[in-house]
């Protein structure tokens, strides 16, 4: 990726980063979901979080020219890494979380007034400090809730277990269509009721406090025709079952699966233009 990438363009293109970072340019609005793309000083191999990369990041924090927000839906350190997160502050975006990733962002330095933050709620918009929703230029943000305790697993271990008010998944609607990022979640009732979906970005963890397997392949094949953008998969050299997905044992299961899946390299985009897929 490159400084062009975070443009004024015509259309909306979604980059994957690896694990579960995303841009979102849509019309010139740019938005950062979950982005990790720090390596440890010295070690161009190994991600700020210690884990071993099998290639390097699509893009280093410190090139990004611009975002106007930075979207977080928990604060395990691959998705919000403390690293990259000190670095994109310089370029002043707009945080957007939970209660608890602004509890971290501003013991990171971030501007408190900066950070906007609240509760996710199924069925309706987030009703937070600002609003019922946020919009950020062409794009509009909700939050949706998630399901993500594991370190109800060993709490001794891992500490304060995550509540419903701690994680949180996204709806983005823009010009060209809707993508849903449902964040790292078992599968919930209300992702069941979505509607009007044209991207769903699908984690293909087998962890069980991930949507699994069978959450992930229920879940898109719920969602007819939508395209599907696997993550959570090819970026760590790690047995971990939450890092070493396989999109095929996903898609494999799923309707359609292979003709709607999008697998995109780290920086490569899927552009859609008034909701239609174009070609780069």
């Amino acid at each position: 990726m490159s400084s062009e990438d975070f443009g004024t363009i015509g259309e909306t293109r979604l980059y994957w980063l690896g694990q579960a970072g995303f841009v979102l340019n849509t019309r010139g609005v740019v938005l950062l979901l979950d982005p990790l793309l720090i390596t440890r000083p010295g070690t161009p191999n190994t991600s700020e979080t210690g884990m071993e990369l099998f290639n390097s990041w699509p893009i280093d924090a410190a090139e990004i020219p611009r975002a106007d927000a930075v979207l977080y839906t928990h604060t395990d350190n691959d998705h919000l890494g403390p690293e990259t997160a000190k670095l994109l502050m310089k370029l002043d975006p707009i945080f957007i979380g939970t209660m608890y990733c602004k509890e971290k962002l501003t013991e990171l330095g971030a501007s408190p007034v900066r950070c906007l933050s609240g509760v996710p709620q199924a069925g309706t918009s987030w009703r937070g400090k600002n609003g019922n929703s946020f919009d950020m230029g062409s794009a509009k943000i909700e939050l949706l809730p998630a399901d993500h305790p594991w370190q109800i697993s060993d709490p001794g271990k891992y500490g304060r277990i995550f509540g419903p008010e701690d994680c949180c998944g996204y709806r983005i609607t823009t010009q060209d269509g809707v993508f849903v990022f449902p964040g790292d979640t078992r599968l919930m009732k209300h992702h069941l009721d979505l509607r009007n979906i044209t991207v769903l970005a699908l984690d293909v963890s087998a962890d069980p406090y991930h949507l699994g397997i069978q959450g992930a392949t229920v879940l898109a094949n719920h969602l007819k025709d939508v395209l599907l953008v696997p993550y959570h998969y090819g970026t760590f050299r790690s047995s971990s079952s939450s890092h070493a997905g396989d999109p095929e044992l996903v898609l494999g299961g799923i309707q359609d699966g292979i003709r709607r899946s999008r697998i995109l390299a780290p920086g490569e985009a899927l552009i859609l233009r008034e909701g239609k897929e174009r070609s780069s």
